[in-house]
């Protein structure tokens, strides 16, 4: 259960990281930033419930929490080439 609670907790720092850094230090998202917060909300979500149920179970859980935050790494990865300009945003506001 400890580990769960604790990928809990570190998935959703993340976007409320961002959601701080919105409001305190006045940065504007762009559509691929607001992108890339989705995934960590589903691994808090799958996490939270893996802190819940017993055995494989929670095992499957975690495993696909960590499955969602590879995917916002691998947008974060994308959005890394955008601000570089090594390819263009499929997105109109970035």
């Amino acid at each position: 259960m400890a580990p769960a609670l604790l990928i809990v907790v570190l998935a959703a720092a993340a976007p409320l990281f961002a959601l701080g850094s919105e409001t305190w230090w006045g940065l504007a998202p762009c559509e691929l930033c607001l992108w890339q917060r989705w995934p960590y909300w589903v691994a808090a979500g799958l996490a939270a419930l893996g802190a819940f149920v017993p055995g494989r179970a929670r095992t499957v859980l975690l495993g696909l929490a960590g499955i969602a935050v590879l995917v916002s790494a691998a947008i974060g990865g994308f959005h890394v080439g955008v601000e570089q300009h090594w390819w263009p945003s499929p997105l109109p506001g970035c």
